[in-house]
């Protein structure tokens, strides 16, 4: 054989150079064929190169050559190919595969591009990898020996004779390239002792010695120590690979011996499904019927299970062709089929194993395969790329039936890395099946102990790793599974000292009850050392309870043996809890209620400083909002009152504080006469400190605002059911945050209390000032009074004095006028008022704050006027005989006080229209005619007889006449006007903040006619 150089540059994965390479073969052939003519025999590194340099020498040589591929893959028709002679010179294109295990006849001349897959095997990832690598001497020489076997040839090296020269003399051999693990389970069956000891003629690695090691720990093969188990006995008696045994084992657990048999054999054996490159669309729609939706090892048995059944119905030459219609290899079939026979054999005769005769689940068959294949093991890390052992990232192998599905938990048969790391033989799993099949490998760690008051036990989570995968991220256990002295102490803490815990042992709800009970005492007294602490509780807990004692359970199995002779060892006393030092907290001082007037509020304690609660509570219900004033709540309750009256005084200006300086010594002394509680906190202190030190305080000195939370009442907002609705230390801001909502509250609940409608006569002998009644087993206080219905009267029940008095008002003005009813249709017709009266009062604006009062015409105003000046200035009538009285005795005054008042009209409404024309002048000075604008818009307005009382009527026409002096005399008025306003812009403003929240009547104000 004549050798011949001729090198090119070659860079892995480069385009490129994969073009230079097509071309320097290209050379090499244009030179072998006027050289030496016949077949070539060209050596390629895999199956991707040969497709590349087909389509390459196919467009240079397909008139002068045939051009044949030759790989591994390659059907057996198509591989048959080579052997056929005659006809045109061939160009056969091969891997490696051309080197030993066949020969190509009538080969005269090889070209060899110096590169081959070889097969390794990585301890480090785990995975058989197929890297592109520069052969050895030993193999470019077996490639040249591929011709010169019947005549002189020609081999062409694309590759210079330097780099031959520095190449490896021999390939490495298989040992130092494999997994260990059978030899390494085979020696230690046979007793060849240590594999390090033995005197291999090239021994392997310590790295593969170590990794085949562990893959038979993985399969339970060896033990720690590793000595050969019972499992890694029977599994050096089945001929296959450890893992594909450890498969079969597993399979007579789960009882599906007779599926796993079938398809270990078909993992031993080359894929015998075919896939000509020319015919790939073909194939895989052939193919397609084997495949199963979630795993490709059913894909294996279903191909199985319809080989057999067509060996049943065909002869051995129709099976053949059948085989080669659906693409695939009869052969390959052939060996599956003896390699199972060979299992079942030792399954049945060494192992004395029984297969299964029911079809075995989806379930059974996959945790059968998965003890033999725990490093191939994966879960979806993004969308197409998957996480396996040992942090590999790899993907599904195209061919795969899973690739599109991409589960989101599988296993593969192997992982193979060429261009990528590839999953072949894949599967759908569960990360539950893996912890169950790999006990002896999963790394297991605790984390966040924690107590559970619904179980009555602790629990912790548990995190299941295998190779760095996490296959259970917060798994809940007990936590005396883990650690039963931490579990008991977190039960004596949590569910004892803490009393988080359900259970009805009597011991538990009469240490409850009495730990609150004590407890409640240092909220009230402000203290923490009144009561024992909660370290004490778990000492008592601790020394009473056995080591055995660690949840609920357990704590209920020890009382019912040891109460028997001590129904008492678990019970506290208020001896044990207390200290001393409590005398002070009783009833007199830290009530629970507070009494109200009629009402009753309950009161909660709370020490915690910069809680929103710390101090004392008033629990109000909603419907009882509105019939509370700030003051009572002023003077706390008995036992905090000398704190806050010493607060009071530090907060004083220096001023003032100096005189009642050593303040705790002033304060007791005003103590000495105990307070009653009632009226002014305020006054009753400036009163006492007059007294006792001859100083007195202005009320506007006093400043509770700056008190610390605890010294002023916070009041808790509830609804009828004890929902929390708000909570605040600002009554009045709660009573108009909830002005409505209370209102509409206790409406529901009185509406069956003391409820008349549809009345033209007096409706109940007395009507009750207030009437307390009970609803859901509370007392409620309510205020009755009549209502105005338009037609008739009715009573009503309210929930504060202001409105009771002015639904009161209104409905005995309606009655008076239904039992005076001949006398207010004669005031209606005899009216003395002059005829522009009427028109000027109906054109009078609305309120500019109050637009929505009731009103009506000029003459049922007059009428409503009358009826109140009349009937309803001396006293309130809340009485039948009363109201006859009143009305037998004042009616005949009706047309008297009518008279007056339509003279009254009379004068004003003129002065009034006088003052506007007037206003309208370009002389007056625009600050006189803002202020006189305002003020005329707050008196007379539309329905103002109605509103007004009847004798501050008469007193506007000097109001107006004093206006229009104003008005004459233009006088600079600024210093007047500034003293004026800063009364009455207060005043307003307050009024229009009540708009809404309360009841809002400036003209019953007697400050407002002050202004």
């Amino acid at each position: 054989v004549e050798i011949r150089y001729r090198p090119i540059e070659l860079i892995e994965e480069d385009d490129e150079t994969s073009a230079d390479l097509q071309q320097g073969i290209i050379e090499a052939v244009q030179e072998l064929q006027r050289d030496m003519p016949g077949d070539i025999l060209i050596f390629l590194s895999g199956e991707r190169e040969i497709k590349e340099a087909t389509d390459s020498l196919t467009r240079h040589f397909s008139k002068s050559f045939q051009i044949l591929p030759l790989y591994s893959k390659l059907s057996v028709r198509e591989q048959e190919q080579i052997f056929k002679l005659g006809g045109k010179p061939r160009i056969v294109l091969a891997t490696n595969v051309a080197e030993t295990s066949l020969t190509v006849p009538g080969i005269r001349s090889v070209i060899d591009t110096g590169h081959a897959r070889i097969s390794r095997y990585s301890p480090r990832s785990k995975i058989q990898r197929l890297p592109i690598e520069k052969v050895s001497q030993a193999s470019a020489n077996q490639r040249a020996g591929r011709c010169g076997r019947v005549a002189p040839g020609i081999c062409i090296r694309l590759y210079s004779e330097e780099d031959f020269q520095n190449r490896p003399e021999f390939t490495e051999p298989e040992i130092l390239r494999t997994n260990l693990s059978s030899v390494i389970l085979q020696m230690s069956h046979l007793k060849l002792g240590e594999i390090e000891q033995f005197p291999f003629v090239e021994p392997p690695e310590a790295k593969m010695i170590r990794d085949g090691k562990q893959v038979l720990h993985e399969v339970n093969a060896l033990d720690n120590a590793g000595r050969l188990t019972e499992t890694g006995k029977k599994l050096a008696k089945i001929p296959t690979d450890p893992r594909l045994a450890r498969m079969l084992l597993a399979a007579a657990k789960f009882n599906c011996l007779t599926e796993i048999a079938i398809i270990v054999a078909g993992l031993s054996i080359q894929d015998p499904r075919e896939k000509p490159s020319d015919k790939l669309q073909q194939a895989e729609s052939k193919h397609a019927r084997f495949k199963h939706e979630h795993s490709d090892f059913l894909s294996f048995l279903n191909l199985w299970n319809h080989f057999e059944e067509q060996k049943k119905h065909l002869s051995n030459n129709k099976l053949r062709k059948y085989c080669r219609d659906n693409y695939l290899s009869y052969v390959r079939l052939r060996e599956w089929h003896d390699i199972h026979s060979q299992i079942m054999q030792v399954i049945k005769g060494e192992l004395k194993l029984r297969p299964n005769q029911v079809p075995a689940s989806y379930y059974e068959i996959h945790k059968a395969l998965l003890p033999g294949l725990l490093s191939n093991i994966g879960f979806r890390h993004e969308q197409y790329e998957y996480l396996g052992a040992r942090n590999l990232k790899f993907f599904i192998f195209p061919g795969s039936g899973q690739h599109k599905a991409r589960p989101k938990w599988i296993m593969a048969a192997e992982q193979v890395e060429t261009s990528k790391v590839y999953a072949r033989t894949v599967a759908k799993i569960e990360p539950e099946w893996i912890e169950q099949a790999a006990g002896h490998l999963i790394k297991r760690s605790y984390y966040d102990p924690h107590w559970e008051k619904k179980a009555g036990r602790s629990a912790v989570y548990e995190r299941t790793l295998l190779y760095g995968i996490t296959l259970q991220a917060k798994r809940k256990i007990p936590y005396e599974r883990v650690d039963p002295k931490g579990a008991r102490e977190i039960f004596i803490r949590c569910g004892l000292v803490a009393q988080d815990y359900h259970t009805n042992a009597p011991f538990f709800k009469a240490n409850q009850k009495l730990l609150e009970e004590v407890g409640y005492i240092q909220h009230k007294g402000r203290r923490v050392d009144l009561i024992e602490d909660e370290e004490w509780l778990y000492q008592f807990y601790d020394k009473k309870l056995p080591e055995s004692v660690v949840n609920g359970i357990t704590l209920d199995q020890w009382r019912k043996k040891v109460e028997k002779d001590n129904p008492e060892i678990l019970f506290l006393t208020r001896e044990d809890l207390t200290r001393g030092g409590d005398e002070h907290v009783d009833e007199w001082n830290f009530p629970d209620s507070k009494k109200i007037g009629d009402l009753k509020i309950q009161l909660d304690y709370r020490f915690e400083p910069g809680h929103a609660e710390d101090g004392v509570t008033a629990i109000v219900p909603v419907h009882q909002l509105n019939q509370l004033t700030p003051t009572p709540f002023d003077w706390l309750v008995p036992g905090m009152l000398e704190e806050k009256l010493n607060a009071l005084i530090k907060a004083l200006p220096k001023s003032l504080r100096k005189a009642f300086v050593p303040v705790p010594e002033t304060v007791k002394t005003c103590l000495e006469v105990e307070p009653e509680m009632k009226g002014s906190l305020f006054q009753w202190l400036s009163d006492r400190l007059r007294i006792v030190t001859g100083e007195s305080v202005p009320l506007n000195e006093w400043r509770p605002e700056v008190l610390p939370d605890h010294l002023r009442m916070n009041f808790r907002v509830v609804d009828e059911n004890g929902k929390i609705l708000a909570h605040g230390r600002n009554l009045k801001a709660l009573q108009e945050q909830f002005a409505e909502t209370a209102g509409e509250s206790f409406d529901q609940l009185a509406a069956d209390e003391l409820n008349f409608t549809g009345c033209i006569d007096w409706p109940v002998d007395e009507l009750p000032e207030t009437w307390q009644f009970i609803q859901n087993g509370q007392t409620f206080v309510g205020f009755p009074a009549l209502v105005d219905e338009g037609e008739t009267v009715g009573v009503k029940m309210f929930d504060t004095r202001d409105k009771a008095d002015q639904s009161h008002r209104w409905g005995l003005n309606k009655l008076f006028q239904l039992k005076a009813r001949k006398a207010c249709q004669y005031l209606k017709k005899n009216i003395p008022v002059a005829k522009t009266t009427p028109i000027l009062y109906a054109q009078l604006p609305p309120h500019p704050l109050l637009p929505e009062r009731q009103r009506g015409d000029f003459k049922q105003d007059i009428v409503y006027a009358v009826i109140q000046q009349v009937f309803l200035q001396d006293e309130a009538i809340y009485s039948q005989t009363q109201f006859e009285r009143v009305l037998e005795s004042q009616k005949t005054e009706m047309v008297n006080s009518g008279n007056q008042l339509g003279e009254s009209l009379d004068q004003l409404m003129p002065l009034y229209q006088q003052i506007r024309q007037l206003l309208k002048t370009p002389g007056v000075q625009p600050q006189t005619r803002e202020d006189i604008e305002q003020q005329l818009a707050l008196l007379l307005y539309a329905g103002f007889i109605r509103h007004t009382p009847f004798g501050q009527i008469r007193h506007m026409i000097r109001y107006l006449k004093a206006i229009l002096m104003r008005l004459e005399k233009q006088k600079n008025e600024t210093q007047n006007l500034q003293q004026l306003q800063r009364f009455w812009i207060r005043y307003w403003d307050e009024v229009k903040a009540g708009l809404g929240k309360r009841i809002v009547e400036p003209e019953r104000q007697p400050f407002r006619w002050a202004l």
